[in-house]
């Protein structure tokens, strides 16, 4: 329920509803509805509690012991059960929400499904994006060919093979609950429709996904270049592809948003990066996967290029540099915007090379560099007097203090005195405080100029890879 939800505040009411059929617990969040119905724990008659969503948070274990819930008052529920060999028994105050009514129905039919397409909606949302403008890009588009689709404007993804029981495009939110543990397993997924919810079902969890009904979805499908256009093709053996998925993330880089590499395709598959404090250009060669066609080199997010070696793609389709770029097999269909071709690596004159025979551990990632930082320690300046204007300390500083006072011990011959020692906690502890502040602070102005440049750099990748998939008629 966390992940359908994507909540972590109070979360909705729960309802266990206990009757012949069964037992079946369940709540709805904004867009997203979730039951489990434990056939085995029938009751002879028919009743219904509602729950604060905090009893889940307080009960959950890995064990699979009972726990006992019971009315005690007015509006109010007692909930037992034992943490190791702790009884625990914790008292709630709940009302029956106002939409108690407004749970999403049951659809009349159900389209089955293989297992493997939730894994398919968890790769769907990953090529979503968490934010839309003018498309709903943020959403998936289930489609009533069977096909499933996705992109955040610089990615798309389409997955086929599936069977939906409705004959128009539908958009559901992207969620997290496809990745729950509980819903795996090679049981089929049952997919229905019922008035604007899809509901997916497998053993005894259901899911309802609201439908948007008001967004609109790029047509993805029209812009994926045709495989007979390439130019160049790359095919990667098994070997080559599970190397690049390890060895992509250790190539050195300065550029957090884009992550760019070099892939030069001239008779052999090259991947180049460097980072700016490096003397030399790091080499990737790929030495038993193969290249045909034009010689061509590319500028790319490396996330993209590991991503398609990680989902499985065998095959890399090369119309420009410029021009994005295709992966392909029987049901699927990955595509991704190049970057600006300028910035391209050149082959170097003594690069640091690794082939792919080698372990990807050996690729020397540079470490980042440290500050050589100079400490300095000041008054403490939350002193302050009644008109709320800074107050000089009487109080010399922290490390001033400290120093005369070990300074006279020394030049006594005596230890420092218990309340010598005293003082120098209160102003260790002073100084402790006044660096924590200080801290806390600058680490929020460090995260309000990352994410500023990020969301510069975001809007003008977006703007420049929608054009070039023309998803947006820019």
């Amino acid at each position: 329920m966390r992940r359908a939800f994507g909540t972590r505040g109070p979360g909705p009411a729960v309802c266990l509803t206990s009757g012949p059929d069964g037992l079946r617990a369940r709540a709805r969040f904004i867009d997203a509805a979730v039951e489990y119905h434990a056939s085995e724990a029938a009751g002879s008659t028919a009743e219904t509690l509602w729950l604060p969503f905090q009893v889940l948070d307080d009960c959950q274990g890995k064990k699979d012991d009972p726990v006992h819930v019971e009315v005690t008052g007015k509006n109010r529920v007692t909930a037992q059960w034992r943490d190791g060999s702790v009884p625990q028994i914790v008292q709630y105050d709940i009302n029956e929400p106002a939409d108690a009514d407004s749970f999403p129905a049951v659809p009349e039919t159900f389209a089955e499904n293989p297992p493997g397409i939730l894994q398919a909606l968890v790769e769907a949302g990953e090529s979503a994006d968490a934010e839309a403008v003018r498309y709903a890009v943020n959403c998936i588009q289930l489609r009533a060919t069977g096909r499933i689709n996705a992109t955040d404007g610089r990615q798309l993804l389409v997955q086929s093979g599936f069977v939906f029981p409705w004959t128009e495009d539908l958009l559901i939110p992207r969620s997290k609950v496809f990745t729950s543990p509980e819903l795996a397993g090679d049981q089929p997924i049952l997919v229905g429709k019922s008035g604007d919810w899809v509901a997916l079902r497998t053993g005894p969890w259901t899911v309802w996904l609201a439908i948007n009904t008001d967004g609109r979805f790029p047509d993805m499908e029209r812009h994926i270049p045709l495989p007979a256009d390439a130019k160049t093709r790359c095919q990667f053996s098994p070997a080559d592809a599970e190397f690049l998925v390890q060895a992509i993330p250790r190539l050195p880089c300065d550029e957090e948003f884009n992550l760019p590499i070099t892939v030069d395709l001239n008779g052999q598959i090259a991947i180049r990066a460097k980072a700016a404090d490096q003397p030399k250009v790091t080499e990737v060669v790929l030495t038993s996967s193969t290249c045909s066609g034009e010689p061509i080199r590319l500028n790319m997010n490396r996330k993209f290029l590991a991503r398609a070696a990680r989902l499985g793609f065998r095959e890399l389709l090369v119309y420009g540099d410029k021009v994005p770029v295709l992966c392909q097999d029987a049901s699927r269909q990955f595509v991704w915007a190049l970057l600006d071709p300028n910035p391209t690596i050149p082959p170097p004159k003594d690069p640091i090379r690794i082939e792919s025979g080698q372990a990807a551990t050996d690729i020397p990632t540079p470490k980042p560099k440290t500050r050589r930082r100079t400490p300095t320690v000041s008054q403490p300046t939350n002193n302050s007097n009644g008109n709320g204007q800074p107050q000089a300390s009487s109080q010399p500083p922290a490390n001033e203090q400290a120093a005369k006072t070990n300074g006279q011990a020394h030049r006594t011959g005596r230890k420092p005195s218990r309340e010598d020692v005293v003082g120098l906690i209160r102003q260790a502890e002073a100084t402790r405080s006044v660096l924590r502040d200080a801290l806390v602070k600058t680490n929020e102005l460090v995260k309000a100029l990352k994410q500023h440049g990020r969301r510069n750099r975001a809007i003008q990748n977006t703007l420049a890879s929608l054009r070039q998939l023309k998803t947006l008629g820019v």
